[in-house]
């Protein structure tokens, strides 16, 4: 792909971003549809937790081998093949008479979602020089909230409307077209890329660096401890059960309460990567880690009371969805070249792997000590991660192989 062209560069932004609401939508979705499915099969919040964490593992393990594949298939084909798994996955899951058959299709349009971010984000970081970088994934992140945001409205509707089956299948509508699209306008000089590879090193070498290397090994500790508040997968269908369950609020105010927390998700990353590409990702990380943990513990003394808990949600939002994003630009920085891509294979490998512990973990102690014990272990995630940042060592961006 020619990175001096700014419309092919654009053009590949948008798309992807576009692909990224789609499956944001998804797990903005579940989070609305996991209350009705409690009542409807007899479930509890513990059989939530663990669904999330199966269909979280399932899409994470995936996360390894596009550091492999990529070097045998075109990134754009991946991103266009599983757009097109995702939708049709979202249309069989939409005919789910049980929870084990609601699990299989969401563990599938998993699989199919999995490319999106380490192939998508390994593209958008060849295509964008370092200094727009923070500002391109964060605006692919942002894409992605866009599709979250639009989901406790249209979402919530269409559930009301037609039911959580016939929601989930119109939902798998959009990716198919996307997917087509992708395949379609998004290029790469494949075999280029395939040249720079085999004259970088092979996979396992780059694996080897990823994890021998002291900064990168922070960046992906960090991501694995973070990952104990992550947005969408953690922090939001805890938050929705917590507030429907304990707090006792109806449908409705539930939605309108989720619609202020995503509110954040959309302009808060793209903010997020401009002052990462001012004033540097480690800076910006810290700061956003300490307002993520400032914000959770707010939200949980809030309480029932709306005249608090209204204001707590927008800002806290715009912190907790706006770290993921500048720590995958930190990583782009760190990792270069084909390097790359393995290294947000492991990355999201890691994140995704974590990411369904930390579920089984949180749904644990929601479900058996409490809410509150559970979000403060979601304040204590951000501190940690805040802390081992500090530790990172050495200069900015890296720059790019020739």
């Amino acid at each position: 792909m020619d990175r001096s062209s700014p419309s092919r560069a654009g053009l590949t932004l948008v798309l992807l971003a576009v692909a990224h609401a789609a499956i944001h939508a998804l797990s903005a979705l579940m989070p609305l549809v996991y209350p009705i499915v409690v009542v409807e099969y007899g479930l509890n919040v513990a059989d939530i937790g663990i669904f999330i964490g199966i269909t979280t593992a399932v899409g994470g393990t995936m996360q390894l081998a596009y550091g492999f594949l990529t070097r045998y298939v075109a990134r754009p084909a991946l991103l266009a093949g599983g757009q097109l798994l995702f939708g049709a996955s979202l249309l069989v899951g939409g005919l789910s008479q049980s929870i084990v058959q609601l699990l299989a299709a969401i563990s599938v349009s998993r699989i199919g979602a999995s490319p999106q971010h380490p192939v998508g984000n390994a593209l958008i970081s060849d295509v964008y020089p370092a200094q727009r970088r923070g500002f391109a994934i964060s605006a692919h992140i942002s894409g992605g909230n866009i599709g979250t945001i639009l989901v406790p409205f249209i979402g919530a509707a269409l559930l009301l409307a037609f039911g959580w089956q016939a929601t989930l299948m119109l939902f798998g509508i959009p990716p198919l077209i996307i997917g087509v699209l992708i395949a379609v306008f998004v290029r790469e000089d494949h075999a280029d890329y395939r040249r720079r590879a085999r004259a970088s090193g092979s996979v396992r070498q780059h694996l080897g660096q990823v994890i021998g290397r002291g900064d990168l090994r922070l960046i992906l500790g960090a991501s694995l401890v973070a990952a104990g508040g992550r947005g969408l997968d953690i922090v939001a269908p805890f938050m929705v059960l917590y507030l429907s369950g304990p707090l006792g609020f109806d449908e409705r105010t539930v939605a309108i309460l989720y619609a202020i927390l995503l509110v954040g998700a959309v302009g808060g990353p793209i903010l997020a990567g401009i002052l990462s590409d001012r004033f540097g990702r480690r800076r910006t990380l810290v700061a956003y880690y300490l307002a993520s943990a400032v914000g959770i513990l707010a939200f949980l003394a809030a309480g029932a009371n709306l005249f608090f808990l209204v204001p707590v949600l927008l800002p806290f939002g715009t912190a907790v969805f706006s770290e993921s994003p500048v720590l995958q630009a930190f990583l782009a920085d760190r990792a270069t070249g084909p390097m790359r891509d393995v290294a947000f294979a492991v990355y999201f490998t890691f994140a995704f792997g974590i990411g369904a512990a930390w579920a089984f973990v949180i749904g644990a102690v929601a479900g058996g000590i409490g809410y509150p014990a559970a979000f403060t272990i979601m304040a204590a995630s951000y501190l940690v991660a805040a802390g081992l940042l500090f530790a990172v060592r050495g200069r900015g961006p890296e720059p790019e192989p020739a």
